[in-house]
């Protein structure tokens, strides 16, 4: 029936989106050091001839209250790793140790904390925006299909149903991670 395929569509898509949100705010800094913060800064490496992302070349763990390690595979990444980090322009300051780079997070004032749930906010709009969207177009195949009769008028209303459940769910699933952010950030 096409329109468990419209909906299914929709749940697909809206599942993605999701999870590029929720891959997103774990990028972004709060109290708590994370390897997601640093994971996916791309590094050039000279050694290779190309731009890796940095989990590719190395080995990252959280240490103490506020740092990572970054325990670089090939030591003659370490400088280009480094340097990559500071170029990311996240706030963090960086030592060397051998093969290894501590990334030291200083704590976060009470403007920046404010700066970073604002941020987070609009990416969750974007997503929200981009979910509208997936919506706009099921809703627009649904309507062409009623209007070349392959469904009736009950399946376009019960499609439509589903589609604002589905729809509730994935704003419910937003509205999940930007709380869990905050108490993150906040805490």
């Amino acid at each position: 029936m096409p329109i468990n395929q419209l909906i299914e569509k929709l749940k697909k898509g809206g599942e993605a989106i999701i999870e590029e949100f929720r891959n997103e705010v774990l990028s972004v800094r709060s109290n708590r050091p994370q390897p997601a913060l640093i994971e996916n800064i791309r590094v050039e490496c000279p050694l290779y001839g190309s731009i890796m992302p940095l989990k590719q070349l190395a080995t990252i763990q959280v240490n103490l209250p506020n740092s990572l390690i970054v325990q670089v595979w090939d030591k003659a990444n370490v400088s280009a790793c480094e340097k990559a980090i500071q170029a990311a322009n996240l706030g963090v300051s960086t030592i060397v140790e051998g093969s290894q780079i501590r990334v030291i997070l200083p704590p976060l004032s009470q403007e920046r904390r404010d700066q970073i749930f604002q941020l987070i906010k609009k990416k969750a709009e974007d997503t929200k925006i981009r979910l509208r969207r997936l919506r706009d177009d099921v809703l627009k195949e649904m309507k062409e299909l009623f209007e070349q009769k392959k469904i009736s008028e009950d399946d376009k209303y019960r499609g439509k149903e589903e589609i604002d459940k589905a729809m509730e769910g994935f704003n419910n699933k937003i509205e999940e991670i930007i709380e869990a952010k905050r108490r993150e950030i906040y805490e």
